[in-house]
């Protein structure tokens, strides 16, 4: 049975959407007895996005997760320990949430588990980034493909405002308010990424139609939305965009993402002839 289980576990991380999930834990404002409680977190979080499946339709994509977790404090609550906490989510590229009020119940040596129906402060909270990141990548796949995961994420949004857990959700849920609603960031990752399969394939032409998408896409952004995320996006792929740009002779383009993008000032304008 052991290794029937160990087996069905293995399958389910080849297929699995998440891969490296690299996690860091600052407990130094906890004492001493409450950090043992916390002895398997590190673990059981990785094995949480690892060991589920949690799109049919896009398995095998390995998103890496870097996870940061920095411990606030702890409280008795309803007679369970609840830790107080802040926790910085990224893939490493352009994807990257940062959420400061997050309070969960957690035993040593118990799972983390996530059910859509039943809300448990921890398992819930990390399902809904599960989601959120994944949308995110399958935005990059089909033309806001990613709407029906963050439908996902917003259901358990709304069951963690109705929750005796509520701290924090109403944020979540004007977040994804935010992240969908911001269709010219979400247009221009689709079109960076099909543009650069184009180019790959060589077919410039198409590639560059693409670009002109994405250029599109980032004036949206400039003329009706926070650029924070913008930044994330441009700051992981400046190197790219500039080298296929450039190859393309696209000096205008060049010079208008310098101009928006003032901390890859440097990589967009180093090619062009003075």
């Amino acid at each position: 049975m052991r290794i029937l289980i160990s087996f069905l576990i293995t399958i389910t991380m080849a297929y699995s959407q998440f891969g490296k999930v690299d996690i860091t834990i600052d407990d130094r404002l906890l004492r001493d007895n409450e950090r043992q409680e916390l002895s398997s977190l590190k673990d059981e979080v990785i094995r949480f996005f690892s060991g589920r499946i949690w799109h049919e339709d896009f398995q095998g994509l390995k998103i890496p997760l870097h996870i940061s977790i920095a411990f606030q404090g702890m409280a008795q609550k309803g007679g369970l320990k609840t830790f107080h906490t802040q926790i910085l989510i990224s893939d490493g590229m352009d994807l990257r949430y940062f959420d400061k009020s997050v309070q969960f119940y957690y035993n040593s040596g118990g799972s983390i588990q996530y059910d859509p129906v039943i809300f448990d402060p921890l398992g819930s909270f990390l399902a809904y980034y599960a989601y959120t990141m994944l949308a995110g990548y399958m935005d990059t796949y089909d033309f806001y493909g990613g709407n029906h995961a963050y439908d996902q994420a917003r259901e358990i949004a709304l069951r963690g405002m109705a929750s005796d857990y509520p701290k924090g959700w109403s944020a979540r849920v004007q977040l994804l308010k935010e992240v969908t609603g911001n269709k010219g960031l979400r247009e221009a990752r689709f079109a960076y990424y099909v543009a650069m399969d184009l180019f790959d394939q060589g077919k410039p032409d198409a590639a560059l139609k693409e670009f002109g998408y994405m250029m599109d896409g980032l004036k949206k952004v400039i003329y009706g939305f926070p650029v924070g995320r913008m930044q994330h996006f441009l700051k992981a792929h400046a190197r790219d965009i500039t080298h296929k740009l450039t190859i393309l002779r696209q000096e205008e383009y060049l010079r208008y993402l310098a101009d928006i993008d003032q901390e890859n000032k440097y990589i967009y304008l180093r090619d062009i002839k003075k």
